[in-house]
């Protein structure tokens, strides 16, 4: 009877085991695949961050977002896909000559970096070098939701804000959408976000027949109960800009207000 416990035991321990080395092999694949995947890792794709403002109601400048660029075979400029295989040392490098070429005034720098860049181990290091290097300036990082994602590790995102925001860091989230996944899917990041952005892109109607779940006068007054910053984004025209004036939307950026240049070649 003791034998066949212990054969039985033997048996499930071993299972464990083939399990647990299953996944370890698994877990290594996947991140080898990824790591070999990472073009944005490699030299030879010549990577720059463009700058564009951001402005008050006035015009008055308060602030600047940096956004990652690649260089094309015809020597144009394009947003890089897969973002998130960008190493934060490589951000840190390439932002070491964008700074250099900044205004030294106390308005604030957007920074976008992807979840997996803000969850990982450099994260903290990254955040007290840029503030130390754009002083005056003050710090934001800033994250693009996508509704339906699932967030892995949301006790350490929250954990690396807050270590963030302890610096003096604030927390951008930009992407803000018109259905109720848009709202869903940052929730349970409320109690860490500074400011919220909404892009005119997914608000302007085509079709006045078209409902849209939340509306920029929700997210105006959501913002507000939150204790929230509300920027708007995409502002093309003087009719896009005439809708944040009736809104009330202090903060602004978008094409009207200037696309976003090269600081080093500028």
């Amino acid at each position: 009877m003791l034998l066949h416990q212990l054969e039985f035991w033997l048996f499930w321990l071993s299972m464990l085991l083939l399990a647990s080395s299953i996944t370890i092999i698994s877990l290594y694949f996947y991140h080898s695949r990824k790591r070999s995947n990472n073009y944005l890792g490699q030299q030879q794709f010549e990577l720059r961050y463009f700058i564009q403002k951001q402005v008050d109601r006035n015009g008055h400048l308060t602030g600047y977002e940096c956004l990652l660029r690649q260089k094309n075979t015809d020597g144009s400029w394009t947003l890089p896909k897969n973002l998130d295989t960008l190493p934060l040392q490589r951000v840190i490098f390439l932002l070491e000559d964008t700074f250099k070429s900044l205004p030294t005034e106390k308005i604030q720098l957007s920074i976008n970096l992807e979840y997996d860049q803000i969850i990982s181990p450099e994260f903290d290091y990254f955040v007290r070098w840029a503030i130390s290097k754009v002083a005056p300036m003050k710090l934001a990082v800033e994250l693009n939701v996508q509704p339906g994602t699932h967030y892995h590790n949301k006790g350490r995102f929250l954990h690396h804000i807050r270590q963030g925001q302890s610096y003096g860091m604030q927390l951008d989230v930009d992407n803000i959408g018109t259905d109720n996944a848009s709202l869903s899917s940052i929730e349970w990041m409320l109690p860490v976000i500074d400011t919220l952005k909404c892009s005119m892109r997914d608000f302007r109607k085509t079709d006045p027949s078209i409902w849209l779940d939340l509306n920029l006068q929700f997210w105006h007054r959501f913002s507000e109960e939150q204790h929230i910053n509300l920027v708007l984004t995409g502002i093309e025209n003087e009719e896009d800009e005439s809708l944040a004036e009736q809104l009330h939307i202090d903060l602004r950026q978008g094409y009207l207000f200037g696309r976003p240049i090269d600081p080093i070649s500028n």
